[in-house]
């Protein structure tokens, strides 16, 4: 058969047809899969998970076909413990099916930092020091015979006196005692502070109704067992109530 035969056979034309017809269900039915396998465009809009606990964020994903990963854990007092602080994507963020999404979790644990060395500091100066190491303010600071006026005198944690140095929970709150500008009282002779250790120190000048001023520890390291071997004023000197007695430390 002629090629021109061919052409102008109809079974010819109908194999064609039927090539043609393939062709194009091939290329529909590709079409549909791949538009079902990619969901059409179609998006989800993240969740905010801020606040939420691992088993509130695992319904969530499972209602919304997400998936999630904790990547990190940090503390923070502002949030309850063990809930979701961060998050990656953010909220409101439009993502596929099944997208992992990111979670950094509140520890619930609180490192432990050193108590900084308020005393004499102004106030407002001790609240922005105790802010910029993790620690609060109280915000009912008690009132001392000193001629420091709204100064920090000493500072206390949960009603006891807390020492420079000491280790405590990031976040806690430290309660002030400030002096209250007042001049004169009741004379009172100067105790001798020296071959102390500062607790021993405090204890002897808080039953004359004296303060623990300024602390020189230069050189010092170990704070609990250092001892006092030298104090302004000197023993033996009158000063009134209220007043304080400034020591240098040295390792034992």
């Amino acid at each position: 058969m002629t090629i021109k035969q061919q052409i102008t056979n109809r079974k010819f034309w109908i194999n064609i047809g039927a090539f043609v017809i393939s062709v194009l269900l091939v290329i529909i039915l590709l079409s549909v899969f791949l538009r079902i396998y990619t969901h059409h465009g179609e998006s989800l809009t993240v969740p905010d998970f801020k606040g939420r606990t691992i088993d509130e964020v695992q319904k969530i994903c499972d209602d919304k076909m997400l998936r999630y990963e904790v990547k990190d854990s940090v503390f923070t007092s502002n949030q309850p413990k063990f809930t979701v602080v961060e998050q990656n994507p953010k909220p409101g963020e439009k993502v596929k099916e099944y997208r992992r999404i990111y979670l950094v979790i509140n520890t619930g644990t609180a490192p432990k930092i050193q108590m900084p060395n308020l005393e004499y500091s102004p106030r407002r100066q001790a609240e922005k020091i105790l802010e910029s190491v993790g620690l609060k303010s109280g915000t009912n600071p008690e009132y001392t015979h000193n001629i420091a006026l709204n100064a920090v005198i000493q500072t206390k944690y949960k009603g006891q006196i807390i020492m420079p140095g000491t280790m405590i929970e990031k976040g806690s709150t430290i309660d002030f005692v400030l002096g209250d500008g007042g001049k004169g009282g009741v004379l009172v002779p100067v105790p001798d502070l020296e071959n102390k250790t500062l607790v021993e120190a405090r204890f002897i000048l808080t039953g004359d109704n004296l303060l623990l001023g300024k602390i020189d520890s230069t050189g010092v390291k170990k704070m609990n067992t250092a001892i006092i071997y030298k104090q302004s004023p000197l023993s033996g000197n009158s000063i009134s109530q209220g007043d304080i007695v400034n020591v240098s430390l040295k390792d034992k």
